[in-house]
């Protein structure tokens, strides 16, 4: 699991968060979650997630807990599709925001949302 966060007055955190979270999406054979906030229930999310990423070499989890990391109008493209409670989003191989997770989500519906994510299917 990647964690990006900024310490306080330091702009090139952002920039290399930036970065770090360009190549990680842009990576050709990676299913990428994306993970944004901070507090105890994201970290429980961020613990499960974890959990069900890290055996597997195909799989990545980008812990945001910094919202400017992202780019201008990146955090609205990636969330846009889930709801109000989403914190993760999951991309599928094409990079496309494809399954949104709250953070209440259990193990099972995390590794559900990776091998749909991980199948391209519809």
């Amino acid at each position: 699991m990647r964690i990006l966060d900024v310490r306080d007055g330091n702009k090139d955190d952002i920039e290399k968060g930036r970065a770090i979270l360009l190549a990680e999406i842009a990576h050709p054979s990676k299913t990428v979650l994306i993970l944004r906030g901070d507090g105890p229930e994201i970290a429980r999310f961020a613990d499960a997630a974890a959990g069900r990423s890290d055996p597997f070499p195909w799989r990545e989890v980008v812990w945001v807990k910094n919202n400017s990391i992202f780019k201008d109008g990146q955090e609205k493209e990636l969330f846009s599709g889930g709801n109000d409670k989403s914190c993760a989003v999951i991309l599928d191989l094409d990079d496309t925001p494809l399954v949104w997770l709250s953070a209440d989500s259990n193990p099972l519906q995390i590794e559900k949302a990776f091998l749909k994510a991980g199948s391209n299917e519809p």
